[in-house]
């Protein structure tokens, strides 16, 4: 059976068609797909940006009340510091009252005879030399209240002589007392004192200062 001319036109059209037709399902299929793949590519990327954002956010606020929470340490340690200060000058303020009244029935000069003869026992403890000669060093203010007796005494309990030297330091109140060869040397000045039981007298007076603070 012949076939016509026309009838091939027809045939390749119709064929075209139906390519052409696939082509645009597959076309259409794959911009479906891709438009669905960027749409779920877009919800990840979203989520991890808010997700992102989100422990930003709770690290900055971390970060904010660390650094409060550091900034109010600070202020109370500066603070506590501050009065604590305040609290030894005051108190270093009223050694002249002690000179004068005495402190819970003590005289000064027997204060100062106790913290002479603390210092010469601390030299002459461990010492070899049975006759270790001391030098006691004051202010010119404090220097009125040793006698010849009281370092007479001191030296039979030292078990060395203790004479006054006539260097004068610049103290609240107090005394060094130091082996005549300059070796040994005993700082019982008030400041010094204070240096020394810093950390007891901190704790004493946060206490009294500070005694209803909450850590």
């Amino acid at each position: 059976m012949h076939v016509g001319a026309s009838e091939i036109v027809e045939r390749i059209k119709a064929e075209a068609r139906e390519e052409q037709e696939r082509i645009l399902r597959e076309a259409r299929a794959q911009v479906e797909n891709r438009i669905k793949n960027a749409k779920a590519d877009i919800e990840e990327r979203k989520k991890r940006f808010i997700e992102t954002e989100r422990r930003k956010a709770a690290e900055n606020k971390d970060r904010i009340i660390r650094a409060k929470r550091l900034d109010a340490k600070k202020f109370r340690w500066d603070v506590e510091e501050k009065a604590i200060k305040r609290a030894l000058e005051e108190a270093l303020k009223r050694v002249q009252h002690v000179k004068k009244e005495g402190f819970k029935g003590k005289s000064y000069p027997s204060i100062l005879a106790g913290l002479i003869k603390d210092a010469a026992l601390s030299i002459t403890a461990g010492s070899e030399r049975s006759s270790s000669e001391l030098e006691v060093v004051l202010s010119a203010e404090d220097a009125q209240f040793v006698t010849e007796d009281m370092l007479k005494e001191v030296s039979g309990e030292a078990g060395g002589e203790v004479r006054l030297s006539e260097e004068k330091i610049k103290t609240a109140g107090g005394v060094i007392v130091r082996r005549s060869d300059g070796k040994i040397e005993v700082n019982n000045t008030f400041e010094e004192r204070m240096k020394r039981f810093y950390p007891e007298l901190r704790e004493d007076i946060v206490k009294v200062l500070f005694h209803d603070r909450k850590e």
